[in-house]
């Protein structure tokens, strides 16, 4: 009994192994998203809102030519909707973030293993962290899109007025001409109005497309605009993921090497190679992916605005059917079309860039630095 029993109390090290990096990978995401998702909100609406145009209901007085500050927009989203409306679509937010870091980082661990096979270091080389990193940037996009639309049309319902009228720019509001026209029937039903407003593709009917706050949610969304739209944006992100991932992994292995040999520098023994470095403290990790973070935010925004300006637009299934039956092209030469940088955004590509270079420079930060902390927590009391 005393051998089974001492057996039973055994665990495997590979199963122990993932449950530290899956709890270590939650702890992380959570930290990062409650320090930085209130900038990724400001930084979306000011994407979305930059011109009146796409009609995003907010209320919010915008001006077409500047767009809007993120103090105005901090200040209006507080007297609308309160300081929650900054954490609209969190759920969404971490949902998708726990896929798609470990995607992620699984695509480039692979890459890595792939190009140090065979060799007797497996450090890296600076270019071979960058093309690791474009791969797993890709592979990236395509689990990330899904869940980036869905958090994006929740965060601009969360920082819109309840009121049905509340537009941005004075603009007027498609259920108000609705409402309107059914004026004048003799038996309408106080809650007809209410009724109707849960169908957004009825506003079509008035010849403007329906507001992004009225097509929120997964049942919403693909009622209205079909399956399909859970992947709009695709091409945008495709590359601006891969760009992220390549400049962040590159300028990261180039900040890691550059401490290690200032480490080795100062070693009475002078190491024999990279493995008799001791390792560099979770300080230092995470200083330095902050930098490489918010570099790679400022490389990769003009994607990132063009990726959030194609989701927040609502295309309902019949206009996009007539697209696909007339063969429709967008505007634009080959390259603006395959990269989905449409030439009516082009003015407005690098609104919130300073929001997006901090947002990612703290959410870098606090990943790393949560994630080697917990990890060494764990290792430390393994060895006990």
């Amino acid at each position: 009994m005393a051998m089974r029993k001492s057996k039973f109390k055994q665990q495997d090290p590979r199963r122990a192994l993932v449950e530290r990096h899956g709890l270590a990978a939650t702890v992380a995401v959570a930290v990062q998203a409650a320090v930085s998702y209130p900038l990724d909100t400001l930084k979306s609406l000011q994407q979305v809102s930059a011109n009146a145009g796409n009609n995003a209901g907010l209320n919010i007085v915008v001006d077409p030519k500047k767009g809007i500050g993120a103090g105005t927009l901090a200040s209006g989203i507080r007297s609308t909707v309160g300081v929650t409306g900054l954490y609209g679509g969190l759920g969404w937010h971490v949902l998708g973030r726990l896929p798609a870091l470990g995607t992620r980082f699984g695509v480039y661990e692979l890459c890595c293993a792939f190009a140090t096979d065979g060799l007797a270091s497996n450090e890296v080389s600076i270019s071979e962290a960058f093309m690791a990193g474009l791969c797993a940037g890709s592979v990236e996009s395509l689990v990330a899109t899904p869940f980036d639309i869905l958090q994006l049309r929740a965060q601009v319902s969360a920082v819109t007025a309840s009121s049905a009228g509340a537009t941005m720019s004075g603009s007027k509001s498609p259920w108000t001409q609705v409402e309107q026209s059914l004026v004048g029937l003799p038996h309408a039903h106080p809650k007809m109005m209410n009724d109707i407003r849960r169908f957004a593709w009825l506003e079509n009917g008035t010849g403007r497309p329906p507001l992004i706050k009225d097509v929120a949610g997964l049942k919403r969304l693909t009622d209205v605009e079909g399956l399909n739209v859970l992947w709009r944006g695709l091409r945008p992100g495709l590359f601006r993921d891969a760009l992220y991932a390549g400049v962040f992994f590159g300028s990261w292995q180039y900040m890691y090497e550059m401490m290690l040999e200032y480490k080795a520098f100062h070693m009475t023994t002078k190491p024999s190679s990279v493995e008799d470095i001791p390792p560099l403290k979770p300080w230092q990790l995470s200083v330095s992916a902050g930098i490489a973070a918010s570099g790679a935010a400022a490389v990769s925004h003009a994607l990132d605005t063009a990726k959030t300006r194609s989701q927040a637009t609502v295309i309902p299934k019949h206009i996009a059917m007539e697209r696909k039956l007339l063969k429709w092209v967008q505007p634009g030469n080959w390259l603006q079309r395959t990269a989905g940088l449409l030439p009516y955004d082009q003015p407005l590509l690098w609104r919130g860039l300073k929001i997006r270079v901090l947002q990612h420079g703290l959410a870098a930060a606090a990943l790393v630095a949560s994630y080697e902390t917990v990890m060494q927590y764990f290792l430390q009391h393994s060895r006990r």
